[in-house]
């Protein structure tokens, strides 16, 4: 089975509110799924923005799963990204001219299916990235302008629509957890503070000091509505194309993260 389909299998089987924040290039749902009240506080969770780390997905699974009542509530939305997760493990090039150009390079493919990194898509210091490409291909390509991206548009949109106050972006890999952009003041000493209490609590490292990023989810979320977001870095140790199995560890180490953040914010 497929990712794209154990992921609907699995929303449509669980007690969440499902529903779809938008389309894929393709046309493919990318569906949310909503626990918990809807009152303060809210957080959003992200996953599977980027094809090749397409199996992170299995984290936010099994944290809807093993959900238990807390205060406030969570939205999940565990493939940001599917028609990037079926070429990722199919090659299936979807109808995508983009994607039947670089069918070889499909197991270490990043991007959506027209070829732009989703991660480097937002609408915060767009384009001035250390690695940032102007040019279509299997990663780091920031598209013709900010939202260019119908997937970074729905995500755009959603969360304006929900107002969290904070957010958490899984990726893999490097066992990091990454929540610098350009804070000052009050605002960097609440955001370092929650970073620290993630990091410890899921066993990753804190990184600090890392500004070369831009046009990053977690950037956006910084920059646009000032809260508290990150991007955790699952899978300490490994090399792309990873496997299921590759992320085990993370799995058990991450399953009771919403309810963490929620009683942190809730303090």
């Amino acid at each position: 089975m497929y990712l794209v389909e154990q992921v609907y299998n699995a929303l449509s089987a669980s007690s969440a509110d499902v529903t779809s924040i938008g389309k894929s290039v393709s046309g493919l749902d990318i569906l949310c799924a909503h626990l918990g009240s809807y009152s303060t506080p809210q957080v959003i969770i992200t996953a599977g923005i980027h094809a090749r780390e397409c199996y992170t997905a299995l984290v936010v699974l099994r944290q809807i799963e093993v959900w238990r009542n807390t205060v406030g509530g969570v939205y999940f939305i565990p493939l940001v990204n599917p028609d990037g997760a079926i070429f990722f493990e199919s090659g299936e090039t979807l109808g995508s001219p983009v994607l039947s150009k670089f069918a070889s390079q499909h197991q270490f493919w990043k991007a959506n299916a027209a070829g732009v990194d989703l991660n480097v898509n937002f609408d915060a210091n767009w384009g001035t990235g250390k690695q940032n490409k102007r040019v279509v291909g299997p990663s780091d390509y920031i598209g013709e302008y900010p939202f260019s991206a119908p997937e970074s548009r729905a995500l755009r949109d959603f969360t304006l629509k929900v107002k969290p106050q904070a957010t958490v972006s899984y990726h893999a890999l490097g066992g990091e957890l990454y929540w610098e952009f350009f804070q000052k003041g009050e605002a960097r000493v609440r955001d370092e503070k929650f970073a620290t209490a993630v990091a410890d609590y899921i066993g990753v490292k804190k990184v600090d000091g890392d500004l070369g990023s831009a046009g990053g989810y977690k950037d956006w979320c910084i920059q646009t509505l000032g809260i508290p977001a990150v991007t955790i870095e699952l899978v300490e140790y490994g090399k792309h194309p990873l496997l299921p199995k590759n992320f085990a560890d993370d799995i058990e180490r991450n399953q009771y993260l919403p309810e963490f953040i929620l009683n942190y914010l809730s303090d």
